[in-house]
């Protein structure tokens, strides 16, 4: 075997994409500076041929020991019956480490019906011992028509830091999210979608993306509210993020030493543990050496007695930063639920979280090193997306039993009753960008056991799953998917034939949750108009040429949706938008979102994918406060033209049990 051919066997079997095929079908070969980065990356040393070959040789060995699979994932409360190479003893423990089952084996091991949840396989032979980690899944994660009883929803997306009112100061608070979540509610919308409200740490005075966190389990502190309130905000159009921090943080301050700690938020520091505790170490250490970890002193870049001792008392404060909005979060959920929405909240779970962060430096053991995650070029962005977020690991994760995925889940999900994981995509692949520059290249994740954690921590929380699948879907992964219970992401706007035509309405996968726009693609007016094509002119992605063509393309995508949803020619953009999601909501998918900025008629998107400082992403305040959301017109024609879709009516009672797509 050629060195080469070695490298790429290695590669091959730590999961790491020999090649791979882009939107335009054309196929790009991983390079050797790719794979080697990679590998390395994985923790797997394949800087020289003789490491190579080492790391071959230890796979082997390592394959050749095992009597299991490091990883077993059964159905909950379904027996199960393993072939094994050498005769047993072995026991199953739960979590807390207690036996539940146990016994001896010679070539068989049946494993009786076992509750949800999260087990050890221990197996001891003639010389040899090892565990395997078992997971006990139900068929799918919950259904929407299991959890609210209807077959069919609808609801509102929006950004909860673009929202107005007239005491947030000038940023959206958990409170404004309440307010508008029961105006909505009262309207019949059955959720209300917003932007990960993800920490994005105290120290990190540039940061405003969403999808930026340093934590994906914490939440973020410029949303949460003051008791009396910071004032109605500025009349302008876009956030400073600067000014608004340099009002509410004093007065967060100055709240907390108000506040004598009280019993509930001992309680709640009891309940979090160790991870709260770690979280505010790193907050309180942050404000100290900074928000990237990396540049800290050595003894600090790992969480323990070291770091927790240098924080001191600062760190309560940023318990009880967590507390209040845990709290806050809770109170609008109750609000909505109260209004008579049936899942309330639907939050959104970003990719990952930046370099340096909370979440790299609380679970250093897992992150894979020398790469962040990206995306080759799609249909959201023509250059390729660098996102500049850490990955885990898929060796690593699975070591340490996928912990941080599923404290992450169960706090989130335990918080809405709907939950859209972003670049769901990622659950299957990932796209890696090495830091020394070489070209990305997918890794494989461990779909199955993802999709079993997500699956057990959805259906311990009753919480309905979306999974974002925009992008190079590959072969069967929309299958697997809904096989599991998550609802896929249709937006219509991309729903469409190779020349552009759009499908009809009536197209529409039924096992997803459709929109027309997302916070990444142009509004619904803007869509129309071709402000977004402009735009990528502007921004020197195309040229005038290529505008033409695009321009010529959206004519004919405008004639597509003129013929499905009849809009005459004389249509103004209410007419246009009202035709447009009227056709949504008749349409066979579950779940259908309208975008806030869709019902106000807005143009500019939140986002612009690709950019950071050329476009105003993250900064547009919304031009409706939420006080005025129970009485806005627009609001209320939207909503009836949404409740004629027949999305309120329980489920038909069902002969046998709920099942997805297979």
């Amino acid at each position: 075997m050629t060195p080469d051919a070695a490298l790429r066997r290695l590669a091959q079997g730590h999961g790491v994409h020999l090649d791979f095929h882009d939107l335009a079908g054309q196929r790009h070969d991983t390079p050797v500076p790719t794979l080697r980065a990679l590998l390395a990356a994985l923790g797997v040393d394949a800087a020289s041929d003789a490491a190579v070959a080492d790391a071959l040789a230890e796979d082997r060995a390592t394959e050749a020991a095992r009597h299991l699979p490091g990883e077993v994932i059964l159905r909950a409360d379904a027996p199960l019956d393993l072939p094994i190479e050498a005769p047993c003893d072995w026991v199953l423990l739960d979590e807390a480490g207690a036996p539940v089952a146990e016994g001896k084996t010679k070539d068989r091991l049946a494993l009786p019906p076992i509750n949800l949840g999260y087990y050890t396989l221990h197996l001891t032979g003639a010389g040899w011992a090892e565990e395997s980690f078992v997971m006990a899944r139900p068929p799918h994660a919950p259904l929407l028509a299991q959890t609210t009883g209807h077959g069919r929803s609808w609801g509102v997306t929006a950004a909860l830091y673009g929202m107005r009112s007239g005491d947030n100061g000038g940023l959206g608070s958990y409170a404004d999210l309440g307010i508008a979540a029961r105006a909505l509610g009262q309207h019949g919308a059955q959720y209300l979608g917003i932007n990960p409200v993800s920490a994005l740490g105290w120290a990190a005075e540039d940061t405003i993306s969403p999808y930026s966190p340093t934590h994906r389990g914490f939440f973020n502190s410029d949303h949460i509210a003051l008791e009396g309130g910071l004032g109605p905000g500025p009349d302008s159009a876009l956030i400073d993020y600067a000014a608004f921090r340099a009002v509410q943080r004093p007065a967060l301050e100055a709240a907390f030493k108000a506040t004598r700690p009280s019993a509930a938020f001992k309680a709640f520091c009891a309940e979090r543990g160790a991870a709260l505790d770690d979280f505010a170490t790193f907050e309180a250490l942050s404000e100290k050496h900074g928000p990237d970890c990396r540049q800290w002193p050595a003894k600090l870049q790992t969480p323990g007695a070291a770091a927790r001792k240098a924080a001191g008392k600062r760190a309560v404060f940023h318990r009880w930063l967590q507390w209040q909005a845990e709290t806050q979060i809770d109170a609008a959920q109750d609000t909505a639920k109260a209004a008579g929405m049936a899942l309330g909240l639907y939050l959104d779970l970003a990719v990952g979280a930046r370099p340096g962060g909370a979440e790299s430096w609380m679970h250093d053991t897992t992150v894979a090193r020398g790469v962040t995650i990206g995306a080759p070029p799609d249909q959201l962005s023509p250059e390729g997306q660098s996102w500049n977020l850490v990955a885990h690991a898929p060796g690593r994760l699975s070591a340490e039993r996928y912990a941080p995925l599923r404290t992450m889940l169960r706090k989130l999900m335990g918080k809405c009753g709907l939950i859209r994981i972003d670049h769901a995509l990622g659950l299957m692949r990932s796209f890696w960008l090495p830091d020394d520059g070489s070209p990305g290249a997918y890794v494989t994740q461990p779909f199955d056991a993802l999709l079993a954690v997500v699956a057990i921590e959805a259906h311990l929380a009753g919480c309905v799953v979306v999974g974002e699948d925009l992008g190079l879907v590959p072969a069967g992964f929309r299958e697997r998917m809904n096989a599991a219970g998550l609802y896929s992401y249709a937006v219509w706007q991309y729903e469409a034939h190779d020349d552009g035509w759009l499908h009809p309405a009536g197209d529409l996968r039924p096992f997803s949750l459709a929109c027309f726009s997302t916070h990444d693609t142009p509004t619904l007016r803007g869509f129309w108009y071709g402000t977004d094509i402009a735009l990528w002119q502007e921004m020197g992605w195309i040229g005038s040429g290529t505008a033409l063509q695009r321009h010529s393309q959206r004519a004919h995508q405008r004639a597509s949706l003129r013929q499905h949803c009849a809009i005459p020619h004389a249509a103004g953009p209410g007419d246009v938008a009202r035709a447009i999601h009227g056709a949504l909501t008749r349409s066979p998918a579950a779940m259908v979102a309208v975008q806030l900025d869709d019902i106000l008629g807005r143009t500019e998107a939140p986002n612009l994918p690709g950019t950071i400082d050329e476009h105003p992403n993250w900064r547009r305040r919304t031009p409706l406060p939420v006080e005025d959301f129970a009485t806005a017109p627009e609001i209320a024609e939207t909503a009836r033209t949404m409740s004629a879709g027949d999305r309120h009516p329980p489920a038909p009672a069902e002969k046998g049990p709920l099942r997805c797509p297979e």
